[in-house]
């Protein structure tokens, strides 16, 4: 008995740890989010290449999870993972 995983599942676990990673001036694990410095955001290409998805499947999971679990910026035609959206603990 396997779980499925959604594609919202997919991108939103992607983007956590690609976010997690790209942050140099905190450890997202280590340092409350109050205390989080300015985020290094996570493009959807990068979460594309990471998950395998096209990048038109990748952005319409961003679309929806913006505002529910991840923060959302876009410019340009780029979407990008400003940060989660913590629940108090770690991403």
């Amino acid at each position: 008995m396997g779980s499925e995983f959604s594609t919202d599942d997919v991108v939103y676990e992607s983007a956590l740890q690609l976010w997690a990673a790209a942050q140099t001036d905190f450890d997202p694990y280590q340092v409350p989010p109050s205390e989080w410095a300015p985020a290094v955001p996570i493009s959807d290409a990068d979460i594309a290449t990471d998950t395998q998805l096209d990048l038109d499947v990748v952005q319409d999971s961003l679309r929806r999870l913006d505002g529910k679990r991840l923060v959302i910026g876009e410019a340009a035609g780029t979407m990008s993972v400003e940060a989660p959206i913590s629940e108090g603990g770690p991403p």
